[in-house]
Parts: structure tokens; C-alpha cells; sequence
């Protein structure tokens, strides 16, 4: 599916880039989430920066000051909030060593107990060009919130920008739809213009991979993406029809355990009981298909179409070879 996602990657990659809106947080915390501790040599260079952060030439000199002093007080108490103004202005001086301290006190916020999610997109982005994996990481970490943060909007539709370069459709579906919903499940954290952009380009995957003749998804590639392929998120978790996909899926992993062991070919017995998981998927699928059509998507009715025509192909195989050994 190389090619569907490298031309996703035109539309999103080179006209859009990196989503750098921040959406608001809530500053409900208790007190034992404002604050944490960080490494001393660590600390005293967000001290040492804080006090250069007092020069100023704004006419409003006194209420800076006072702005200042409150920021210092903040810091002595570990505030997170405070450590993360600074190294805000530490990363925007764009020296060397102004930068590193910056993202040392990123890591420090969102690798520690309260997993800052600020913190975690600012090292999203400072990776995205030189490790995608560990971007990718915090992209995710910021897109699942943390405790009253709820999702990071901008990080979601991030994460799934990632996970398409890194050739993982499913994910990017994943991710890309959390972005495109998050105003209905979230609407605090929520923007009418990343909620539209997040939806076009959903919905721009979901043709691309529709449309894909070249090397169009497999059996597993279907089953992997089918679950994340409808912006409405069908099926739902604890429904009759997500029981009905689950046990599909269960009887082709039993199938493919059949394979993986060696035991679904050139073996009677194997043989039958292969064609027995195959049939009893095809049986839940096609129920699936006719009973709940008219509510999946269309990339879904189209990678149910290449599951069912796959498990097809695979009992006729079957069929045939025990034909032969008869």
C-alpha cells in the first residue's frame, strides 16, 4: 500500500505539514499536579534563564516585573507551568545549548508523573524531522491526554501524519479519525477547523485506499484497517455487531495458526479443520455483510469484500487439494 500512502503524503506532507494549533488545557488541577521535581542541575538552569527573562523595553514595566516575580516564585515551588513558560523561551533563543536545555525540561514534564501534555507536543515536534519514532511517540501520549488534559486535537492529527509516513494505514486511520471526533467525545478541546481538516483528510484516505489498484490491501492488511475505516466508529465496542467481527476474526486466526504450524496443507486432518475455521468465518462475515451493510462505510463494504473474496479463494484451494490426496 506504498503508494496510497505516499500520495496521502503529497496532500498532507507538503500542503499542510505539521498541525501546530494548541488547544487551550484546563487549569483545574489539584495541588499535587502543579508541581514536580526535576534534576538540580536542570532546575537551576530554568532559574538562571528565568531571571535573564526580567529585561524588558515593555512601557508596562512594573506589571512585568511583578509578572516576572511571580514566575520566579512558581519555579521555587516546581510549578509545572512555570518550567514549561521557560523552556518555551529557552527553545526560542535558538542557541545550541539554549535548545537542548529546552527539550531537557520538556522530557522532565512529560516523562514524569504528570506526563504534561504541552511538553509532550513541543518534543513531538522537536523530533518529527530526526526521529520520527520517538515523535510519534509523544504525539500519541499528548493525543490521549492525561488526567483533567483532556486530548491534545493538533497531536492526534500528528500522530496519524506519522504513522502514514511510517506505512501503517490502520494507525493513521486511527489517529486521524480521533482528531476528526474529538469535538463530539471532547468539544473543550475541539476546533471547527482542525475538526474540518482532520475530516478531509480521513476522508482523502479512505478514497486513496478505495481507489488503490496498484497494490491494492490484502487479507491482513483489510482486517487490520477495517475496524478504523468509519469516521462513526462502526462497529461499537459491546454491540452484537462488533461479536459478529470479533468471532470472524477468530476463526481466520485460527486458520492462520493452522498455517503458521504447518499443519493446514498436505495433512487430512489439518486440511478439514482448516476448512472448517474458514467457513465458520465466512458464515459471521457474511452475516455481517447482510445484516449491517447498509450502517459500514464504504472503504469498509470494500475490505469486507476483499476478506470474504480471500476466505473464498482459500476453501476452493482447500477443497481441491483434498480432492487430489482423495
Amino acid at each position: 500500500m506504498l503508494v496510497v500512502l505516499l500520495t496521502l503524503w503529497m496532500w498532507v506532507g507538503y500542503l499542510m505539514g505539521f498541525v501546530s494549533l494548541v488547544v487551550s488545557q484546563s487549569t483545574s488541577h489539584d495541588a499535587t499536579s502543579t508541581t514536580t521535581q526535576i534534576d538540580p542541575e536542570l532546575f537551576a538552569k530554568a532559574i538562571t534563564h528565568a531571571k535573564t527573562m526580567a529585561i524588558t523595553n515593555d512601557p508596562a514595566h512594573k506589571q512585568h516585573i511583578r509578572q516576572h516575580q511571580q514566575l520566579l516564585d512558581q519555579l521555587q515551588s516546581g510549578n509545572i507551568e512555570a518550567l514549561y513558560t521557560v523552556a518555551q523561551s529557552l527553545n526560542q533563543r535558538g542557541a545550541g545549548d539554549d535548545r537542548i536545555t529546552s527539550v531537557q525540561l520538556w522530557h522532565a514534564l512529560a516523562d514524569g508523573p504528570a506526563a504534561h501534555v504541552p511538553s509532550a507536543v513541543a518534543l513531538g515536534f522537536s523530533y518529527a524531522e530526526v526521529d520520527k519514532q520517538l515523535a510519534l511517540k509523544y504525539f500519541v501520549q499528548a493525543a490521549q491526554g492525561k488526567g483533567d488534559s483532556g486530548p491534545h486535537q493538533a497531536a492526534a492529527f500528528n500522530a496519524g501524519r506519522l504513522f502514514l509516513e511510517l506505512n501503517d494505514a490502520a494507525s493513521s486511520l486511527a489517529y486521524i479519525r480521533a482528531c476528526a471526533n474529538v469535538q463530539q467525545q471532547f468539544p473543550a478541546y475541539a476546533t471547527p477547523q482542525l475538526t474540518q481538516t482532520c475530516r478531509e483528510a480521513y476522508e482523502t484516505l479512505s478514497l486513496q485506499i478505495r481507489q488503490e489498484t496498484t497494490s491494492p490491501p490484502g487479507i491482513e492488511d483489510a482486517a487490520e484497517i477495517f475496524l478504523y475505516s468509519s469516521i462513526d466508529e462502526f462497529p461499537q465496542p459491546n454491540t452484537k455487531e462488533f461479536g459478529i467481527w470479533a468471532r470472524g476474526m477468530e476463526y481466520l486466526e485460527a486458520y492462520a495458526a493452522l498455517v503458521r504450524e504447518g499443519k493446514a496443507r498436505g495433512d487430512i486432518s489439518g486440511n478439514r479443520k482448516g476448512q472448517t475455521y474458514l467457513l465458520a468465518a465466512q458464515q459471521e462475515l457474511d452475516q455481517l455483510k447482510s445484516g449491517y451493510g447498509s450502517n459500514m462505510s464504504e472503504l469498509q463494504r470494500y475490505l469486507l469484500e476483499i476478506i470474504l473474496g480471500r476466505v473464498q479463494f482459500l476453501m476452493t484451494a482447500m477443497e481441491t487439494e483434498e480432492g487430489d490426496e482423495l
